[in-house]
């Protein structure tokens, strides 16, 4: 019964790198701000992509596309940032 035990966790760890490594690998490269002070612009080459529009500041994340475009998208903060 070990051996059983044994060979089905050492499967199941073996399946789940396997599922693992290919997403990891195809992820996309991201930049992320964490402390974005409210009304501030994400800018590339002069374009504006996401501007943070809370009172208390945001998380803003800008991530390069498959097709090479850039997004970019800002989370409000729950609590404001400290000075």
């Amino acid at each position: 019964m070990r051996r059983y035990g044994l060979s089905l966790c050492l499967t199941i760890a073996l399946a789940m790198g396997f599922v693992w490594s290919p997403s990891q690998a195809s992820a996309e490269p991201c930049a992320v701000g964490v402390n974005v002070h409210p009304h501030a612009w994400i800018v590339l080459h002069r374009h504006r992509l996401a501007q943070c529009t809370a009172g208390a500041g945001c998380k803003c994340v800008s991530c390069y596309n498959a097709n090479g475009s850039v997004t970019a998208t800002c989370y409000p903060l729950a609590a404001p940032i400290p000075r």
